[in-house]
């Protein structure tokens, strides 16, 4: 046997031992950025979904606003009405304490 022989034989299986490895190396960083890409997406998905849900549930809160703002305004008016009539029951009564001879400093 010739060592010439022999060293072009290791030279050759270096060789190829490389490419192998190379080779798989480069499989396996592409599976990883497939699967963590499979995972972004996923994850992507999920975000958009519970985006979806708050929109909706800000949709709903919106309307209860709304809803609960009209009612507001509505016991407002209400409120105001009242006001007036006391207003006048108050003056009414006055009159009428002064009409029956009452003074109009008093309290009652």
């Amino acid at each position: 046997m010739d060592w010439d022989n022999i060293l072009n034989l290791f030279r050759m299986e270096n060789l190829i031992y490389w490419i192998v490895t190379m080779v798989v190396v480069i499989l396996t960083t592409i599976k990883q950025f497939n699967r963590q890409e499979k995972n972004n997406k996923s994850k992507n998905d999920e975000i958009m979904v519970n985006l979806q849900k708050i929109e909706k549930q800000n949709v709903k809160m919106i309307g209860l606003l709304e809803l609960h703002s009209k009612d507001i305004k509505t016991l407002k008016k209400d409120v105001n009405v009242l006001e007036h009539r006391v207003s006048r029951l108050e003056d009414s009564q006055v009159n009428i304490y002064r009409h029956i001879g009452g003074k109009d400093n008093d309290n009652t």
